[in-house]
């Protein structure tokens, strides 16, 4: 066949389809003697080697249009000084592989054209309120590779969409995914590189220890193929986003971006992840992020962006130039904080109570207690020390210390009251999370006990360390209900979620601050250094229900205390009392109830207890 082959265009990178029945080539390469694009049939028969060199644009830059040539029907590569060239804006790939599958040294899977074809059917990214959003971390592939997930297509794109339901019910409205970009899972020692040398006929190399998470190079403007259950793995993800929209439910993309990557891809990539999958938002990851400028990008001025190294200068920024208008600060903050306080260490009282209210208005909040690395919720009240033998490392890798306490017993225990103050820890913390200001981010499986055998640092683990075991015991049941019932109070009580830090003062002339401490004594908090528990009241004056009435006030009673504690109660408003809700001491609900019915200006809360109380009898 002849072709024409004439100077391309240098304004989209790696291979498009631009119209008519020809594809555009462009790449950037450096100090080079020869340049090839070679393009190939899906039978790996080659078509065309075209010199590249001759189709110069500018700086490194090449660009070839090549016609009459269907886009669907072959497969190129980009040879420099007889190395093949990683294209660092590939798009599409044949799936050759399977996950866990060792390739060989230097093997590249055959480069597509990418297909936007797709039918989204008016769907767009979602833009949630920040102070709605419930979010939720998983891994693609360990949320259902386990039997136990019960679903059709495990580990997979597809496997996510089957479980929208169950999310759904949980009342989670925002997903967080692991890496779920195109990433070698075997590779973790020899980093994939630009100049990989191919050689005809290679042994399959030795295999490395597995990458599970991803963080690492990669093809950052793809899904990753392995994590689908057919060839199509572009559409199975984009299936996933347009059915997680339907269900109210946004999709936010964990980016790392190691030191090696060139950071002129990250805004290029981060823009076509909006344009072509629809993503809500990104969790970005790496050093020297060209944040400044992610930040006045006008297509990602409404997707959301997390990033721990944001702080009030960012905030500052973003106000004067009017950009981004979804930056939050996620960081570890939050999880030691509220870690700590759980497990009764000194001088905690001031942190916590400041970790609860903040979040404010211009540079907002995502706080969790459990992530990625690290204990699960269930280990953290399970194991004082990491357990990371299996990893292969002689336990010298992960964190030393997590704030953790195992309750009397490392590991497993048949004892009843260890296993049921873990399970009113798990409760506590919950509480504390779901309770917090800032936007909630649960790690998934931590609603059902998941454990990772006190694993804190399971990157290599493709297995049930890493995969979630979906679990249904009578204890994993009540966590599962109880965290149910603090989402849905959450979402029908606004003023537990303001947009906006508290004032501390009655701004409204209604004879009640927006938020005010107590102790023993209503009005007056006990600080001090040795203090273990507080009562944190909202005004309900401050907040409007859909409808346009007044919320609800609430009081929640936090005693981390090892001993018992009197929480006086602040007087209501005539006509209305106060009645127990929510308590993560299932032992005594029935108690606080009937306190309550006695004395309506003081209650007892238990040791190591949260209760959650809120006015009725309100009449107008």
């Amino acid at each position: 066949m002849n072709y024409s082959i004439q100077n391309g265009v240098s304004y989209e990178f790696g291979a498009a389809a631009l119209g008519g029945n020809g594809v555009n080539f462009c790449f950037a390469a450096s100090g080079c003697r020869t340049l090839f694009l070679c393009v190939y049939d899906l039978d790996g028969k080659l078509l065309l080697r075209v010199d590249m060199l001759k189709y110069h644009c500018f700086g490194n830059v090449y660009s070839v249009y090549i016609e009459p040539v269907s886009f669907r029907d072959i497969y190129y590569s980009i040879e420099k000084d007889g190395r093949i060239l990683k294209d660092s804006y590939l798009k599409n790939v044949l799936k050759v592989r399977k996950w866990g599958d060792a390739r060989k040294k230097g093997h590249i899977d055959p480069a597509m054209v990418y297909d936007r074809d797709y039918d989204w059917e008016g769907d767009l990214p979602l833009k949630l309120d920040y102070n709605d959003i419930i979010a939720y971390e998983l891994h693609v592939r360990g949320f259902t590779r386990h039997t136990s997930s019960q679903v059709a297509h495990r580990g997979t794109y597809l496997g996510v969409t089957e479980k929208l339901d169950y999310l759904k019910e949980l009342g989670i409205n925002q997903l967080v995914l692991m890496p779920s970009y195109f990433f070698y899972e075997f590779d973790s020692e020899n980093p994939i590189r630009s100049d990989v040398i191919y050689y005809a006929g290679e042994k399959e190399q030795a295999r490395e220890k597995l990458n599970y998470w991803g963080f690492k190079d990669a093809f950052f403007f793809l899904p990753k193929p392995e994590y689908s259950s057919a060839g199509d793995f572009i559409r199975e993800f984009k299936d996933m986003v347009k059915a997680a929209h339907k269900a109210g439910i946004e999709i936010v993309m964990r980016f790392y971006f190691p030191d090696g990557v060139n950071r002129n891809i990250i805004i290029p990539c981060l823009e076509h992840w909006v344009r072509e999958y629809h993503i809500d938002g990104f969790f970005l990851m790496g050093n020297s992020l060209p944040m400044d400028l992610i930040l006045t990008n006008d297509v990602l001025s409404d997707t959301r962006l997390y990033y721990d190294g944001f702080d009030r200068g960012w905030a500052v920024l973003n106000a004067a130039y009017r950009v981004n208008r979804f930056p939050a600060l996620c960081s570890r903050e939050y999880m030691t904080v509220a870690r700590r306080f759980l497990k009764s260490d000194e001088d905690m009282i001031n942190s916590f109570i400041n970790a609860q209210s903040d979040n404010p208005a211009d540079l907002r909040r995502v706080n969790y207690i459990t992530c990625y690395e690290g204990f699960t919720l269930n280990d953290l009240v399970s194991y004082d020390y990491k357990h990371n033998e299996e990893n292969g490392e002689d336990n010298r890798d992960g964190e030393d210390y997590n704030y953790s306490w195992n309750c009397g017993v490392e590991g497993t225990t048949k004892k009843k009251n260890i296993i049921s103050l873990r399970l009113k820890q798990m409760k506590n913390i919950m509480t504390m999370l779901l309770m917090a200001r800032g936007v909630p981010m649960l790690r998934a499986g931590d609603e059902f006990m998941n454990t990772q055998g006190g694993n804190n640092n399971p990157y290599g683990q493709d297995n049930k360390v890493s995969w979630l075991v979906w679990k249904d015991t009578n204890q994993s049941r009540e966590l599962l209900s109880y965290v149910k019932e603090l989402i849905a109070f959450r979402k029908n009580h606004p003023v537990v979620h303001m947009p906006s830090e508290p004032r501390f003062m009655d701004s409204l002339s209604c004879g009640y601050p927006d938020l005010s401490y107590h102790a023993e004594q209503a009005w007056y908090p006990k600080l001090y250094n040795h203090i273990r528990h507080i009562g944190i009241m909202y005004c309900g004056k401050y907040a409007k229900r859909p409808d346009g009435s007044n919320d609800d006030f609430i009081y929640i009673a936090y005693n981390m205390h090892w001993e018992s504690h009197e929480f006086a109660l602040p007087k209501l408003p005539k006509g209305e009392t106060w009645t127990a809700c929510i308590s993560s001491d299932a032992q005594h609900e029935q108690e606080y109830a009937q306190s309550l019915k006695e004395k309506t200006d003081s209650i007892t809360v238990e040791a190591r207890s949260i209760l959650i109380l809120r006015s009725t009898g309100r009449t107008g």
